[in-house]
């Protein structure tokens, strides 16, 4: 198997190079990185938590320090607490309080969401924590403040809820007065960091361990079946009889996607089974004339009379002239089956189209026996828009109005009816004329299929109809009347 992977990148008909990330690769980090993402996400969010407390600490000092020259203004020190969010507090030499606005306002946004995902934590308010401290003057934090050089004391702490305090310690009028800024916050910092600790460890220890074991697991069984398949196409496609049928080991997405190909691959096969036919019968079609010209080149070479000559001269006319039309429809029908690449297509009105190609037929000495009836929109000369080539509809319409003139006879009749809906146009052209066998209706469309006989016709008109309505967004259909036959063109209407 291994000689197959290496013969298909030698071919060409492998990669040299895989893609930086396989498949493999990309499955493996895609388990690992859901593995890990509780304990990304929770130390994300405790680097947001741990800017809480920098942020209130920088909050109740600025406070305080603007708060000292206002001591004496109780409506400044209002607007301060009002407007950071913060309860500022102002007590005497004896402890008495001077001034006390409450503003603090713990709650936010991220602590609703911290809330939310870890249960709501049973800790005090900030006014009930202070209760609990006792007297002012008898705090630790205040004693420290007075022992401090500059009177001053900043601090935060998490428990038993996160709160910083800024107390600062000035001389008022020759009496020391506290200035106590306090601000508090409901999220929490402490269970965020005990959580991502928790997770670091469980991550480390089981859960990493696992999700490598479950994503090795994962990658190969994602690719193995993937690789059967390739390893399958690339065995078939250097075989000398490959055939189109891959076999997955399992009826999952892989198995759909092998049904999948399979189809494609026996639709390329029945493609190219076409294509060897076509030129089979191209080759077929081509002997008889070829063979002619080369008869009557032998002869000519030999010497021959003047009425064996013109004899020889008609052949060789006749034989060209048949290799030259069936050349130039091969060549018709090969652009019409690839879509007509690089043909200008424009408005196109059937009704008007159709009309002059029963008139033109009218004038031919050939049908000038044939009756020929148009009926709907075609007698009433309403427009009938469609998008297309005109040269090839108008070859269409003239192929199928020539057939059917062609079996109606003398004396028989043809009728073209032309009727338009909200989405289509619909052209159907019935004749008089013996009809078509049950069992050759599922093969007027099959290249080189004539039931003309070979020196009336090529087999190839109705093909190259079929191909031009295909090429046009349409569809042609051969219908079952009481007599005759009925040829029913259906093309996309304009809009």
């Amino acid at each position: 198997m291994s000689q197959n992977l290496d013969t298909g990148v030698e071919t060409g008909l492998l990669p040299r190079e895989r893609r930086r990330f396989s498949l493999r690769l990309r499955v493996m980090m895609a388990i690992l990185a859901a593995a890990v993402a509780p304990s990304l996400l929770v130390f994300g969010w405790s680097q947001l938590d741990r800017n809480v407390q920098g942020h209130m600490w920088g909050r109740v000092r600025d406070v305080a320090e603007a708060a000292l020259p206002a001591l004496d203004d109780p409506h400044e020190l209002e607007q301060l607490a009002r407007e950071y969010k913060v309860r500022l507090r102002v007590v005497d030499a004896q402890g008495s309080t001077l001034f006390d606005a409450d503003a603090d306002a713990p709650g936010d946004p991220g602590s609703h969401v911290e809330a939310f995902f870890l249960g709501a934590k049973d800790a005090p308010t900030l006014r009930e924590f202070d209760e609990q401290l006792g007297p002012m003057l008898a705090r630790a934090d205040v004693v420290e403040a007075k022992r401090s050089p500059d009177g001053k004391y900043v601090g935060c702490d998490f428990l038993p809820l996160v709160f910083c305090q800024a107390i600062y310690v000035t001389p008022r009028d020759g009496v020391p007065r506290i200035v106590h800024v306090q601000q508090s916050s409901n999220r929490a910092v402490l269970e965020v960091y005990t959580l991502r600790a928790h997770l670091f460890r469980l991550s480390l220890v089981v859960v990493l361990p696992m999700a490598l074991a479950l994503a090795f697991y994962m990658g190969s069984r994602v690719v193995r079946p993937i690789d059967t398949l390739r390893r399958q196409a690339l065995a078939k496609a250097t075989a000398e009889s490959p055939d189109a049928k891959l076999l997955p080991e399992r009826r999952d997405e892989v198995g759909v996607l092998a049904d999948a190909f399979n189809v494609l691959l026996m639709a390329l096969e029945k493609k190219r089974a076409d294509n060897e036919a076509f030129v089979a019968d191209l080759v077929h079609e081509m002997k008889n004339p070829l063979a002619a010209v080369r008869a009557a080149a032998d002869t000519l070479s030999e010497g021959v009379d003047a009425p064996r000559a013109e004899r020889l001269s008609r052949v060789l006319r006749d034989s060209t002239s048949k290799l030259d039309r069936l050349v130039t429809q091969f060549l018709e029908l090969a652009r019409a089956e690839a879509g007509m690449p690089n043909e200008e297509r424009s408005d196109v009105d059937l009704t008007a189209l159709v009309r002059g190609l029963v008139e033109r037929l009218r004038d031919d000495p050939r049908h000038a026996q044939v009756n020929f009836a148009l009926k709907g929109e075609a007698a009433n000369a309403s427009p009938a828009l469609v998008r297309g080539v005109a040269h090839r509809l108008d070859a269409l319409f003239g192929e199928l109005l020539e057939n059917a003139a062609s079996f109606a006879g003398q004396g028989g009749q043809v009728v073209l009816a032309l009727a338009v809906t909200s989405t289509e146009v619909i052209v159907a052209i019935r004749d008089s004329g013996p009809g078509i066998a049950p069992e050759d209706r599922a093969k007027v469309f099959t290249r080189f299929f004539t039931t003309r006989g070979r020196q009336r016709g090529t087999g190839l008109g109705l093909s190259l109809v079929k191909a031009v309505a295909e090429a046009h967004g349409g569809r042609v259909a051969v219908l079952t009347p009481e007599s005759g036959a009925t040829f029913e063109v259906r093309l996309p209407r304009l809009k």
